[in-house]
């Protein structure tokens, strides 16, 4: 039997308050004042903490507490991309015992005494989430926390990266950025930390994103059953709830307070290939040509750090890479990218002799190409203008990282992301197309923890704030610096960056890898449930290594690797420095043909991927999506971490366990089609299926119309054509997809220049009419045709275009027409005129 969350409230009685709950932390006092505002009520307790509800939306609202004796804390964070919002239509009624306020969505109770928050539908009065305790603090060490009524059948999803099953529900995890090479499953913490997860209940979802950069620890029923506890080192306590009760709903509201994802060049979503390191010059463009003589398509070519002199971030080894502008030419030829690495870790050079370009001074045209061993052109400009974290006493932050001792810029400062973000001038002058962030939590050999590091001080725009604060969102303010830094050096561009480590709105800046991951069978099934909880946190460009950083793997592990990172926005083939190679023809060339397979099938597929894309850029409903987001009713995938959704057409359910030629596989409830033989199956059932080695279970969901063209050798090689759209009718007949497009390159599609053509299947009596709408927007492609493909119909059909007969063709034509490659399935050919058409087949 279910209990809803309203009566497990009343069947939990919570333990009588006291002064503090024999760890310090002491309940906010009983509500003695309410002053109503603008958007909301802030209500000061008899101790003299103050509670501030603002209604932000009908179904978004924010808590913010300051406790008694609290420093008050400008009201900043890094994390929020918007801060206006109108308010809503609500109401304010108050009682002797309780104040609420009432929006068209949400009702907000705030009990007086003791001081707890409800959160209530309002159409139906139902418990959405209720505090079980008043939120409290420990006035000795700062520490803050919120407990909120753990629900019977209360599962979680989201806090980001966690090396972790998909549902969170009796776990605890930590917030606190980590290096943390070889994590396995139960590693906690990681490179990331995302403070937002979404709560489900009986097919209804709400969110919580408590926004404290401070480290913090979630137990979400772990360590008992009333609540699920969230608790800072530091900080106001400051969340923002919402209802819901749509998972994807809170997510566009969710990536509407943090930021949504920009669209990336088109190039990121082709093969990117990678190894820490390339070198010399030689043996980048020996990678790049063998690619091509085997007819793998590749995209990106990655340099890791010993491209650099000596580890010096914004320098080039002359002697590895004596033209750097040279070896991009050479790539670009072939269709080729290079993305380059850069830590956070400025060499600490003090220059020899006073050699250093004193302020003002120019400096040679490419002080990246000079030598730099008796003086550090980065390190001597950054040190001029004080932009490197200091401690306490004034004497400068040292860790060490590959340099040797470093030093690290403060990103909280303007000024001094601006003047990183023109360093990267070094690599695009010659030609660098993307930059790699790594070694951001930030890293630091000697400490890892940050324990040592408490005195560092940051400007944090004047409020000069300690590092505890500062940790968790350095990786942050890098990525912004880096992202802003490229739109200035070439804003014809789209930026690309890559980072490690995160905080929310991180997806703002940069595309995000899952670290130093193991080449193993248990990290390649870990990487479904990361992905798919990045996902469900904010950032939709995910990737993690192929098929493993750390170790050697073997060929069928390559294999599985690239069957599930077909799929996967960010893929990207790397490798340690000490373990054997990971290009896919090292394993054998069973092995490489399966890689080409599924390579070839995702260029196919760049058409419906980019699509998708676009979708999670302008809703911030992630691409790679648990079935649970897309059947959010269906409580048998609540722990379903081993299948995935890629937007919501393709079900993919990839074999993740060595030696296994086979696995189960769970359709959720309506039709399916077997993506390579188009046969229709009835969901809401398990059943095993045959994997052998080169096959990947994958799914389409009845209803959908998914766009491809022809394979190709990196992603700008030629333009989508022929344009296909596969039609899978539902047990209606019906299907409805879409098609997006633009220059794939440029930042025009913020301005319109793009291209959106809808097509839709009705089904009536005999007769199926597919309709493809005239394209809306702007943007022009180059002359095609269209391949219409409809599958599930059935033999004796009469083809007619916008009214008219279309003759039956032979396959092979390249005239308008029809034909039946079998018996079930219809192909139709015509041209895209830019006009709306109406085929019809009866």
């Amino acid at each position: 039997m279910r209990l809803p969350l309203s009566l497990l409230a009343s069947l939990l009685v919570a333990a009588p308050l006291a002064a503090a709950d024999g760890r310090g932390l002491a309940p906010l006092g009983p509500a003695e004042k309410v002053a109503r505002m603008p958007q909301g009520a802030q209500v000061t307790c008899a101790d003299g903490a103050r509670v501030t509800v603002s209604i932000l939306a009908a179904d978004l609202v924010r808590v913010r507490t300051v406790f008694a004796g609290q420093p008050d804390e400008p009201d900043h964070s890094w994390a929020i991309a918007r801060t206006d919002w109108p308010p809503p239509p609500w109401q304010l009624a108050e009682t002797t015992d309780a104040l609420t306020l009432t929006t068209a969505e949400l009702k907000v109770v705030i009990h007086r005494s003791p001081l707890r928050i409800d959160f209530l539908d309002a159409a139906t009065g139902r418990v959405i989430n209720a505090d079980q305790r008043p939120m409290a603090r420990d006035a000795k060490t700062g520490r803050v926390a919120a407990a909120k009524r753990l629900g019977f059948d209360e599962h979680f999803y989201g806090l980001g990266e966690k090396a972790a099953p998909l549902d969170r529900r009796r776990g605890e995890f930590t917030m606190w950025n980590s290096d943390t090479p070889g994590y396995v499953e139960g590693t906690d913490p990681i490179y990331q930390s995302i403070p937002f997860y979404l709560g489900w209940e009986n097919g209804r979802a709400y969110g919580l994103f408590y926004d404290n950069s401070h480290r913090a620890r979630f137990d979400l029923g772990h360590t008992g059953q009333e609540a699920a506890v969230y608790e800072a080192e530091g900080g106001v306590l400051d969340y923002y709830f919402y209802a819901g009760p749509s998972m994807k709903k809170i997510l566009g509201r969710y990536t509407e307070l943090t930021g949504r994802m920009p669209l990336p060049p088109l190039w990121a979503l082709g093969h990117q290939q990678s190894r820490y390191s390339y070198y010399p010059a030689a043996m980048v463009e020996e990678v790049a040509r063998q690619y091509r003589a085997r007819d793998l398509p590749l995209d990106v070519l990655y340099l890791d750090i010993h491209y650099m002199d000596d580890y010096r971030v914004f320098t080039w080894d002359r002697s590895r890479f004596p033209d750097p502008s040279a070896l991009t030419k050479t790539l670009g030829d072939q269709g080729v990218k290079l993305v380059t690495i850069i830590d956070p870790g400025v060499k600490y050079q003090p220059p020899t002799d006073g050699r250093a370009n004193r302020p003002g001074e120019p400096l040679s045209p490419h002080p990246e190409l000079a030598p730099q061993a008796d003086s550090y052109y980065v390190f001597n400009q950054g040190l001029a203008h004080d932009f490197f974290l200091r401690r306490q006493d004034g004497s400068l932050h040292l860790p060490e990282v590959w340099p040797g001792k470093s030093v690290f810029v403060d990103f909280t400062r303007e000024d001094a992301r601006r003047w990183w973000g023109g360093l990267h001038r070094a690599l695009t002058d010659h030609g660098v197309a993307g930059i790699w962030t790594d070694m951001n939590e930030p890293s630091d050999f000697v400490d890892k923890s940050g324990a040592s590091q408490k005195d560092v001080v940051f400007d944090d725009l004047g409020t000069h704030s300690l590092y505890g604060k500062n940790r968790n969102v350095f990786a942050l303010n890098m990525a912004r610096a880096t992202y802003e830094g490229l739109q200035r050096l070439q804003p014809d561009r789209r930026p690309f960056v890559i980072t490690r480590a995160g905080y929310a709105g991180i997806q703002r800046y940069s595309t995000m890898w899952t670290g130093d991951n193991n080449a193993t069978f248990a990290s390649l099934a870990l990487n479904i449930p990361m992905f798919a909880s990045l996902g469900l946190s904010g950032e939709t460009f995910v990737g993690a290594d192929v098929p493993g950083f750390i170790g050697r793997g073997d060929g069928e592990l390559l294999a599985r690797s690239y069957e599930l990172a077909c799929f996967v926005p960010l893929l990207r083939n790397h490798g340690a420095v000490d373990m054997y190679d990971h290009e896919p023809w090292r394993y054998g060339a069973p092995y490489e043909d399966i890689v080409r397979k599924y390579l070839k099938l995702r260029y196919r597929l760049l058409p419906f991927l980019y699509t998708t894309l676009e979708e999670a850029h302008r809703t911030g409903v992630p691409l790679f999506r648990p079935l649970l987001l897309n059947f959010q009713d269906d409580a048998s995938l609540l722990n379903l971490d081993d299948e995935f959704m890629i937007g919501d057409a393709l079900l993919v359910a990839p074999v993740v366990r060595a030696a296994e030629r086979g696995r189960e596989v769970y359709l959720p409830r309506g039709r399916w089609y077997d993506f390579w033989t188009a046969a229709p199956l009835a969901g809401g059932t398990m059943q095993r299926v045959d994997a052998p080695l080169d096959h990947l279970p994958l799914y389409v969901r009845g209803g959908s119309i998914v766009p491809s063209t022809d394979s190709m050798n990196h992603t700008g090689e030629k333009p989508w054509s022929p344009l296909r759209f596969d039609v899978y009718p539902d047990e209606q007949g019906n299907a409805t997809g879409s098609l997006y497009e633009d220059d794939g390159a440029s930042p025009a599609y913020l301005r319109g220049e793009s291209r959106r053509t809808a097509v839709s299947c009705t089904r009536a009596g005999a007769a199926t009419t597919v309709t493809i709408a005239a394209p809306l927007g702007p943007y022009r492609t180059a002359a095609r045709h269209y391949e219409l493909t409809l599958h599930a119909q059935p033999a004796g059909t009469t083809v007619l275009l916008d009214g008219r007969p279309l003759p039956e063709i032979s396959s092979p034509s390249t005239a308008p027409g029809w034909h039946r490659p079998d018996a079930r399935t219809v192909v139709v050919r015509l041209a895209d005129d830019g006009r709306a058409h109406e085929i019809q087949f009866r």
